[in-house]
């Protein structure tokens, strides 16, 4: 899944936060003061900013309007301080990093504040601003530029070119721990050559698997074919929720879930992990576990910049060995299923469901005689495949989860559209009662969700590879980083009327239509709207994680009223940490069943 944005989150180990936190205005705030001396030199300081007076607004268009109403102009690209190593991030600097950053008046990146710091971010620098990203953006320093508006972001994605970037390339401990493992997709690590990181590059290597990959996955006609099984896995999934509420273990339930629904896509049989009380095999449950802590250490490798130096250097930190060892458990067990089902294919003992599973049609076009894959590369993707397949629905289901048990009006009216359906489909659900002209309130439950917290605020990260391209006015060299802040906006009182309320009828037909013409419209953008990212690098699992999204939700919300503890009124009072996305702690929430 795209992360290429959660690498510039630096360890909290290395920070000492500056007062960025939830405010129940719906704003960010921060106590950093404007004026300080510089930590090295002792000068007096007039580089800080304010950071509780700023704003930012955005015209019709999504640029910043001058002091004259009747002029409209393209927004002045602000650059955030950087220096060399370190880039935009002082706050990495050991021992001075927290003065640098006062001094600088740069916001400090922490693993629970993301919702708050790009608004600040934003606040502080406007719709247009240049970051420094280490690894990540363009050049030494690592310039990224930060975009609000989607028809800026968009002539970005048109310039794409053949070889457009994706945030696996900064995935560096995973390329590491591939190539370690003789996995020949990785490449040889030779980022001078386009195709030197194979699959986690952009060259030949990622177009050939990635157009494997991704047939019978991403076209809707495929998406909705397995709706059936992800339909019956959320089914069972449900009846176990109420024994997780009650332990306090809904996130391990949720990542359990996700598994299960897509183990009925890619083997055509779920898992059934998710329900304690039903008898399945120990390493489906081993798999999850290793999976989502694996992609854990991945981020806490990212947030430490100490770590790619000392393994470079041959020194193996325990994290990195701990995370080897979850990548090695991911792969040992995902290979041998993947096996299993083949020696199954081949005696053809599979049963009509699992004939028509993504796996037995990759078999079959695998042995096709212009199969385009090798046979270790067949094998490796689909444990890459495997291993992707928890994290970001999980991640949507429990923020969903989240802002349904503090909104009981609209848990309501979506338990009426879902029961009215399901007693139209007898009770079963279907694919087509989890359409958009259906069932409009879940999607829009969906989408406000998504608007208030998606599972990150920059899923979208892109290159012009192919040729220069002009944004706000000013042109960019080839090979410049872009990302694009789908958050921030949508938080913006001078953009959306009350963004702290929840409130799903913005997305339904009468919302749109009287958003139009107003600065609001602009949040009804594709860029705005997809939690997947765009282009060719768009998630490949992006419909069918929408599909099970959609399945485990309505099946929740029929069965159960969602309530948040005692004291619990806003999605703001949930804690939420950095793991691979920005994953909500839930606590023990109260589930009684409904009587149909």
């Amino acid at each position: 899944r795209s992360i290429t944005s959660r690498a510039a989150v630096i360890s909290a180990s290395q920070q000492v936060p500056i007062g960025v936190r939830w405010h129940s205005n719906g704003e960010a705030a921060a106590t950093s003061k404007s004026k300080s001396k510089c930590p090295i030199t002792g000068s007096s300081g007039t580089g800080g900013r304010d950071h509780s007076t700023l704003t930012a607004s955005i015209n019709d268009d999504g640029a910043t309007s001058s002091n004259s109403s009747n002029t409209i102009h393209h927004p002045t690209l602000q650059k955030v301080p950087s220096m060399p190593i370190f880039g935009s991030f002082f706050c990495a600097v050991p021992l001075i990093g927290a003065k640098l950053s006062e001094y600088h008046g740069v916001p400090i990146p922490t693993v629970d504040n993301a919702y708050d710091h790009y608004p600040l971010l934003r606040r502080l620098y406007g719709d247009f601003y240049q970051i420094c990203i280490p690894g990540q953006g363009k050049g030494p320093r690592g310039e990224t530029v930060v975009l609000t508006d989607p028809h800026e972001m968009l002539k970005v994605l048109r310039n794409e070119g053949s070889h457009p970037r994706g945030g696996v390339e900064g995935l560096w401990p995973f390329q590491a721990w591939a190539r370690s493992r003789g996995m020949t997709l990785a490449g040889t690590g030779d980022k001078t050559h386009v195709d030197g990181l194979g699959f986690f590059g952009r060259g030949q290597t990622w177009r050939r698997l990635r157009t494997f990959l991704q047939t019978d996955l991403l076209s809707p006609q495929a998406a909705r074919g397995y709706v059936a099984g992800v339909a019956e896995a959320a089914t069972v999934a449900s009846r176990a929720a109420p024994t997780h509420a009650a332990g306090g273990t809904l996130n391990a339930f949720l990542n359990y879930a996700a598994f299960d629904m897509f183990n009925s896509i890619f083997f055509g049989a779920a898992s059934k992990v998710s329900d304690p009380d039903t008898p399945t095999d120990p390493e489906d449950a081993a798999f999850c576990s290793a999976a989502v802590n694996s992609l854990a250490l991945l981020i806490e490798h990212l947030f430490d910049m100490r770590q790619g130096l000392l393994i470079k250097a041959g020194i193996h930190t325990e994290l990195h060995k701990s995370f080897i060892k979850e990548m090695d458990t991911v792969h040992e067990t995902a290979k041998a299923k993947i096996e299993r089902f083949i020696e199954r294919y081949d005696r053809d003992e599979l049963n009509d469901v699992e004939k028509a599973s993504y796996l037995a049609r990759a078999i079959e076009r695998f042995r096709a005689e212009d199969s385009a894959v090798t046979a270790d590369e067949f094998k490796d993707i689909c444990v890459l495949l495997l291993n992707a397949s928890v994290d970001t629905t999980s991640t949507f289901i429990a923020w969903l989860v989240v802002h349904l048990s503090v909104n009981p009006d609209v848990q309501q009216k979506l338990y009426d559209e879902v029961r009215r359906n399901m007693e139209q489909e007898g009770g079963v659900l279907t694919a087509e009662m989890l359409t958009k002209k259906r069932s409009p309130y879940l999607h829009a439950t969906m989408r406000e969700s998504h608007r208030q917290t998606p599972v990150h605020p920059t899923t979208m990260s892109k290159s012009n590879s192919d040729n220069a391209v002009t944004v706000h006015g000013i042109e960019f060299e080839k090979g410049s980083v872009f990302t694009f802040d789908q958050h921030s906006a949508g938080m913006d009182p001078a953009i959306i009327d009350d963004p702290s309320e929840f409130r799903p009828e913005r997305w339904l037909p009468e919302g749109l239509e009287a958003a139009k013409g107003t600065p609001a419209e602009m949040l009804d953008h594709p860029f705005y709207r997809d939690p997947f990212s765009q282009g060719a690098r768009r998630c490949p699992g992006s419909r069918v994680a929408i599909n099970e999204t959609l399945a485990i939700l309505a099946k929740l919300v029929h069965d159960y009223q969602i309530e948040a503890p005692a004291g619990v009124d806003s999605y703001r009072d949930f804690d939420y940490k950095q793991m691979t996305l920005l994953v909500p702690q839930l606590p023990k929430l109260q589930l009684t069943p409904r009587a149909h």
